[in-house]
């Protein structure tokens, strides 16, 4: 929430803040955007579409005015069935579309439940589209696997239909690819908010409103996501660009996690210099992930090595930047990034023997993982997701 009381962020002043506050309002008319109740019945607040902390801005574009209730409603991670919800409702206001059913069951031997049942007319043809919807992308490989299954497993039971799976993120090309190779239709950020951007405008007011529309209404041109993923692109691994992918990875990390994380700080020694990482990034955070990060790791500080290899990282990395992570210094969570990542020898063996015997937790990202980070951030997602997940395969694989 914008308190023009307080500072929201470095460059406004309370000014401004106070004068950007009164526009909102101006801009929804002194009603609450969910549920219309008005500013004379219950003080409205001023709520981020993106929050500050997932890469979202301090402007107009990113702002709405909520009543309290609302404004907790809003903030909290929505559920699934409001995904689920929100589409039916944009099928049902479209005019190629009929006949929806939500939460139908199929089968008679094994009995699943289908989010969404609806009929397309295309031409002259009726066809049934079978809906999957999903709220979480998984980055792992058999998350996929595990949603084509599932699809398979449901016209089996249904019959003949066209199988759709929706999602409000953007898919890795090789993820969406392998969809379309199971005849899976692939619903995700930019299908939705293109093929239905006349009824989002008409949708009941909602969080996956606000996220769509605000992608629908993003100015045009490269936007800093894209600009920093066409530079991993360009960037050749090897040890020529060795400095140029360094200063990039503490732009990326920048750009990603600044806030809530302080700004890197680059190439710091410790006492007795005999080792050297490329970034510590202090981590004062007080709430969400990465406070979680600090009193369940010990990461007082993240500690980052970005390495431009050819080749993928091995054992002696890993030593190296765990002889940099003490409980007492930078702190126990370090993170190497790196075009290959890990080889799956030397280095796993290694990950687990620093997480075992030390309690020093190191991930390893590689490019996949870097761009999966920019695109949930354009998605309006948190880029820390990625991290999240990381830490979580590394856990359950103990």
């Amino acid at each position: 929430m914008i308190d023009p009381k307080e500072n929201v962020s470095w460059s406004w002043s309370r000014t401004d803040t106070k004068e950007l506050r009164k526009k909102i309002i101006e801009k929804y008319n002194g009603s609450c955007f969910m549920c219309g109740v008005t500013n004379s019945a219950r003080s409205l607040e001023i709520s981020h579409i993106v929050p500050l902390s997932r890469g979202g801005e301090l402007s107009e574009d990113n702002l709405i005015a909520l009543c309290s209730s609302c404004h907790h409603l809003f903030d909290r991670q929505p559920r699934e069935v409001e995904f689920v919800s929100f589409l039916s409702e944009l099928l049902s206001h479209h005019q190629n579309y009929k006949n929806l059913r939500q939460q139908s069951i199929l089968g008679s031997e094994t009995r699943y439940r289908a989010d969404i049942l609806v009929d397309q007319q295309f031409g002259r043809s009726v066809r049934t589209l079978l809906i999957e919807c999903k709220s979480y992308l998984a980055q792992n490989s058999l998350y996929i696997q595990s949603v084509i299954s599932q699809l398979s497993a449901y016209k089996a039971a249904y019959g003949d239909c066209r199988m759709v799976f929706a999602v409000p993120a953007t898919l890795k090309e090789s993820d969406a690819r392998d969809l379309r190779a199971a005849n899976i239709d692939v619903w995700d950020l930019n299908y939705i908010a293109n093929t239905f951007a006349a009824q989002i405008e008409q949708a009941s007011p909602s969080y996956y409103k606000a996220l769509f529309l605000t992608l629908i209404t993003r100015p045009d041109g490269l936007t800093q996501e894209q600009k920093l993923l066409d530079s991993l692109e360009s960037c050749v691994p090897g040890r020529k660009d060795c400095y140029v992918y360094q200063t990039l990875i503490g732009e990326i990390f920048e750009f990603l996690f600044t806030p809530p994380l302080g700004k890197p700080i680059p190439e710091l020694s410790d006492k007795l210099e005999a080792n050297r990482r490329d970034f510590i990034v202090p981590n004062y955070t007080e709430k969400g992930f990465w406070s979680f990060l600090r009193e369940k790791y010990e990461a007082d500080y993240i500690v980052i090595d970005a390495k431009n290899y050819t080749r993928k990282v091995k054992k002696s990395e890993v030593l190296q930047i765990a002889n940099y992570l003490k409980s007492h210094g930078a702190g126990l969570f370090g993170l190497i990034i790196s075009r290959k990542g890990g080889d799956a020898s030397g280095c796993e063996h290694t990950l687990r023997e620093q997480w075992l015997i030390h309690r020093k937790l190191i991930l390893v990202l590689d490019d996949d993982d870097v761009k999966a980070m920019l695109v949930a951030k354009s998605d309006g997602r948190q880029a820390e997701e990625i991290l999240a997940q990381k830490i979580e395969s590394f856990r359950l694989s103990m």
